[in-house]
């Protein structure tokens, strides 16, 4: 017979693993988990929030956005997630839809980092193409 052994790591402990992967580069390890955090607590935001600044990182700005989506799902008042996500909009040429994000964060938060954002997009904007 084959044996299966249990994982008993908390979907904390999976997050926090994937941070170290993601910190270190290891981008592979960081996904699977942060996908094994999801499943073992599917309504918790962080994972989400973490897989999106993840595919962010690797370039996959409607990954990036669907998994900031879903971690609004679960936590809708978290300006963090929304000035990412107002980012991934950005990288998508989602100007409006960007800027509405950053000004929902804004209205929850004022933090600079959501400024800088606010400006990036009002620069994106004025370059953009009409």
């Amino acid at each position: 017979k084959i044996v299966v052994m249990e994982d008993k790591l908390t979907a904390e402990q999976h997050n926090d693993l994937g941070y170290v992967y993601e910190q270190k580069g290891i981008f592979d390890l960081a996904e699977k988990e942060y996908l094994l955090a999801v499943k073992k607590r599917e309504d918790w935001h962080v994972p989400y929030f973490n897989l999106g600044n993840l595919m962010f990182k690797m370039g996959d700005y409607k990954k990036s956005e669907d998994f900031f989506r879903t971690a609004l799902n679960y936590n809708p008042n978290n300006s963090d997630v929304m000035n990412n996500l107002a980012n991934a909009l950005l990288m998508q040429e989602r100007h409006r839809e960007a800027r509405q994000m950053i000004e929902h964060a804004l209205r929850i938060e004022n933090k600079q980092e959501y400024l800088d954002t606010l400006r990036t997009i009002e620069k994106r904007e004025s370059a953009a193409p009409q």
